[in-house]
């Protein structure tokens, strides 16, 4: 079966942070299948996660938000020919909807109980399981087992140079960098209060410079921070380059967000703040970052004191 698949389609058409955590399923799928032609269909929102990722041959995006042009995105991928399709979001309709309309010879897809009926097969979470673990789970059922749980996200060295250049280090300042984001998510978000408490506390050290990091539409939030030599907000970039940024760090503060997988991906000692849900599921895998949890089931972080997190953040100073 494995020699008669020339042409794969993945479907991940939905957040950064899921996007993160199945590339590495992409790298096993190419380890496994070296010759063939793998596609993948994202979304808008996490394409610039992919746009560089050397397992992928072709990136499509699909316009998720403009319903009129589905039509044509449906018929093109059904004609291309492909193998195998697996849709690593068998939550969504949409995505599943088109995994069947492309009527390939195989379709593999994660399992709910809304979607079931358009595969032939599912590949179920089970308890404990983290998103990344699934995601392999997908690929181990389709011959391309891997227990490689480290992310895949390159970043050019020129733009590791452009940020050292742009972001020039003090040489007696260690560098923290704080994502204050996503005012949308108010549960998985610490709140913005706290993350200017913590600040002025890393700040008051004195062996710290801090860059605050926001996301689009979180403007909000920063209303409460004092902009110094020692306090500075980064002032926004690509994917690429807010990984550049970091990788200057040297250490990341962050509640379960996209940036918190992209610090991952780069391999940025982080001090995460995460409830149990985003504990199992989501949290970075690595043990080179600490971890700060709320004890509170699903994924509220609201309850975390500020003691909690600034004492993670000295002793990930101190090492």
């Amino acid at each position: 079966m494995t020699r008669d698949i020339k042409k794969i389609l993945l479907l991940r058409a939905d957040r950064i942070g899921d996007m993160f955590c199945t590339t590495p399923a992409f790298r096993a799928l190419r380890k496994a299948y070296p010759d063939a032609r793998i596609d993948l269909l994202a979304s808008p929102g996490n394409r610039a996660v992919v746009v560089k990722n050397p397992d992928i041959d072709n990136l499509y995006v699909f316009p998720v938000k403009q319903p009129w042009k589905w039509l044509y995105h449906f018929l093109k991928l059904r004609f291309a020919g492909y193998d195998l399709v697996i849709n690593f979001n068998g939550e969504s309709s949409t995505t599943s909807r088109l995994a069947k309309f492309i009527n390939a010879p195989r379709l593999v897809g994660t399992w709910t109980r809304k979607t079931e009926k358009y595969y032939p097969e599912t590949v179920r979470i089970t308890a404990g399981m983290h998103t990344i673990e699934h995601m392999l789970a997908v690929t181990e059922a389709v011959g391309a087992p891997s227990d490689d749980v480290s992310m895949v996200f390159p970043v050019a060295e020129e733009s590791i140079e452009w940020a050292k250049a742009r972001y020039p280090r003090r040489d007696t300042k260690k560098r923290v960098a704080i994502f204050i984001g996503n005012a949308k998510k108010k549960d998985t978000r610490w709140q913005e209060g706290k993350f200017v408490e913590l600040t002025e506390r890393i700040v008051q050290r004195g062996d710290t410079e801090v860059y605050i990091v926001a996301g689009p539409g979180d403007e909000g939030l920063l209303e409460g921070f004092t902009w110094t030599d020692e306090c500075k907000l980064y002032p926004g970039g690509t994917l690429e380059q807010l990984g550049a940024f970091l990788k200057n760090c040297d250490l990341f503060v962050t509640s379960s967000s996209g940036p918190m997988h992209l610090a991952a991906a780069v391999d940025v000692p982080m001090v995460a703040i995460l409830a149990d849900f985003t504990m199992e599921r989501w949290r970075p895998m690595a043990d080179i970052h600490s971890l700060v949890e709320s004890g509170l089931e699903g994924v509220t972080v609201t309850n975390v004191e500020v003691d909690a997190v600034f004492e993670a953040v000295e002793g990930m100073l101190e090492k």
